[in-house]
């Protein structure tokens, strides 16, 4: 009998804990393990979630890279990214995961060390000539693009996202204009966790 009444008692609350939403997060931090392992670039950011399934973004991005160009014959990186997006998720079901739409600017500051290796044969001394050339660029600039990816949610608290950015890069700079394209493409494999 004494079950019987404490259950009763216990009904509305057990009742109301059933009718609960899951926990709602205000943001998620995560890094870029694609440039990590790529473009040997460390990445960190945080997303901090809105209503409306939108969300604004900031990463930071040490020894960041220009499309993974060079990226192998790089070989002392001082360049720092700062990255803001404005985060537009498509799922009217899904919080903050699904297919997304990233508009964002992104400033560069810093100089790359890069060392070219030139493997010739010298038909005249019969030889093979192996030259290497050291160049420095500075990579300053703004830039302004956009990118799209999916975003997987998994215990609700661990997301895992595959997408890619192309932007144009609107710096007045010779050494970016006759080395590199106007055009940055980069992918990333990102790893997140809700707070």
């Amino acid at each position: 009998m004494r079950k019987i009444i404490l259950g009763i008692l216990l009904l509305p609350f057990l009742a109301s804990a059933q009718d609960e939403d899951p926990k709602q997060y205000s943001g998620e931090i995560k890094s870029n393990l694609f440039d990590l392992v790529v473009g040997k670039s460390f990445n960190v950011g945080y997303e901090h979630f809105l209503q409306g399934n939108q969300s604004v973004q900031l990463d930071v991005t040490l020894f960041d890279t220009y499309s993974y160009i060079d990226a192998s014959e790089i070989e002392k990186n001082g360049l720092i990214g700062l990255q803001a997006s404005y985060n537009i998720y498509f799922s009217k079901s899904k919080k903050h995961h699904g297919f997304v739409f990233s508009p964002y600017l992104k400033y560069r500051i810093g100089k790359q060390e890069v060392i070219y290796y030139n493997y010739y044969y010298d038909y005249n001394t019969n030889m093979s000539i192996n030259e290497n050339a050291r160049r420095e660029f500075d990579l300053s600039g703004l830039e302004a693009g956009f990118g799209l990816s999916h975003k997987w949610l998994f215990n609700d608290k661990i997301s895992l996202t595959l997408g890619s950015q192309i932007a144009r890069n609107f710096s007045n700079s010779k050494e970016i204009s006759d080395n590199y394209s106007d055009i940055n493409f980069k992918a990333h494999v990102t790893l997140g966790f809700r707070l």
